[in-house]
């Protein structure tokens, strides 16, 4: 984290921000982009979202820790839900298994451009989310989560240190 002041829309910005950097590595995506909240797996069929997706969305936060200042961090929850139909040649488990590689290939240490708000990405785990509402739409559905740490109040500037030597002894005395 650095002194500067924290990007106010972080919290908002940030699923879209992230969604940007997969279409990035993952450009053959029908529909890649933030939302807000949970998956709604009933909403899906009234979207109408095109498959293969992926869907970036901020759970929740919950505080880390509280450093001098006092100066608070969070840890954000974070997690891309892939949803994904049967393509000719490719079943739709076996093309969210692919994306989800990509993405846990893609996430560790993950800063998403933003070194002085966010600390790169951890904890990441990928499961599975099979139910019977996403079999009835012949989708399969994974999600990928993570956590990142983030400071919303700025550290203070560090104050620069101006070195100072100080040697001790006798008197010298010059000569006029």
């Amino acid at each position: 984290m650095s002194a500067t002041e924290t990007r106010p829309d972080l919290l908002a910005a940030l699923p879209g921000i992230v969604a940007q950097a997969i279409r990035a590595v993952l450009p053959a995506l029908r529909e890649c982009r933030g939302m807000a909240g949970r998956l709604d797996v009933a909403a899906l069929k009234a979207k109408g979202i095109a498959a293969p997706a992926v869907l970036v969305t901020r759970l929740g936060c919950q505080q880390d820790a509280i450093y001098a200042g006092p100066h608070p961090t969070f840890r954000l929850r974070m997690a891309a839900f892939i949803l994904c139909k049967d393509e000719l040649g490719l079943d739709r488990d076996t093309a969210a298994a692919n994306i989800a590689q990509v993405l846990l290939k893609l996430l560790p240490g993950q800063d998403w451009g933003l070194p002085d708000d966010l600390m790169g990405a951890e904890r990441i785990s990928e499961e599975p989310l099979v139910s019977a509402a996403s079999d009835k739409l012949a989708l399969a559905l994974s999600a990928v989560t993570w956590e990142q740490i983030v400071a919303v109040s700025p550290f203070p500037v560090a104050e620069p240190i101006t070195p100072e030597l100080y040697v001790g002894g006798a008197p010298v005395e010059v000569a006029p």
